[in-house]
């Protein structure tokens, strides 16, 4: 009978090997886009068999589901790890759209691959699942710093959804136009207009 420890350590490789082939996937994407990516294609690059992709995920579509929440999850945790980090509600707005532009700088090829995705559902039920899991997390991110700013009496009266709405916007608009185009694009810049922009629009003066 397999011990508790065997257990998991069995869950923990497995678990890197899932990782592995989602990075790959999504590698895989941003080179060769969503169309021509196949479970041979990311074997190859990992050098496995396919059938060990097929153990794992069932079907190319569970996949791209699993790569795409696990990619959202990343830089869910990243930005906010860095707003958590601070303690004022206009240093924490400075620090979320600075650290999604510091993210989207280090991760290049996964959104590359993100926006490859993006255009490739099809159906009115995929979009809005995509749509759910990529920006509510987001929002409800941003209305709590602003609900924050509130308590600290230190930002003006706003309408949370919309702002949030807007601050994601902006960022996202700035990431597609990387992604297309990276040469047209400075997003250290970009960052840093933004965050003082924003920030100013919220704090009371």
């Amino acid at each position: 009978m397999p011990t508790k420890t065997t257990e998991d350590k069995k869950t923990f490789i497995e678990e890197a090997r899932r990782k592995q082939i989602i990075d790959a996937a999504l590698q895989t994407i941003a080179e060769q886009g969503y169309t021509q990516t196949s479970f041979a294609e990311i074997a190859k690059g990992l050098g496995i068999t396919k059938g060990l992709i097929d153990y794992h995920f069932n079907g190319k579509h569970d996949l791209i589901t699993s790569a795409i929440h696990t990619f959202l999850n990343r830089q869910g945790a990243y930005i906010k790890s860095h707003v958590e980090a601070q303690e004022d509600a206009g240093d924490k707005l400075h620090a979320y759209i600075e650290s999604s532009f510091e993210y989207i700088e280090q991760n290049r090829a996964h959104f590359v691959a993100l926006v490859d995705l993006w255009g490739s559902f099809t159906s009115s039920e995929e979009k809005e699942a995509f749509s759910q899991a990529a920006y509510d997390p987001c929002r409800a991110h941003l209305k709590k710093i602003f609900r924050i700013g509130k308590e600290q009496k230190a930002f003006v009266k706003l309408d949370e959804q919309v702002m949030a709405t807007v601050i994601q916007g902006a960022i996202d608009g700035v990431m597609l136009q990387w992604v297309f185009d990276p040469e047209a694009v400075d997003l250290k810049d970009a960052s840093r207009e933004l965050s003082e922009m924003f920030v100013k629009r919220v704090k009371k003066n």
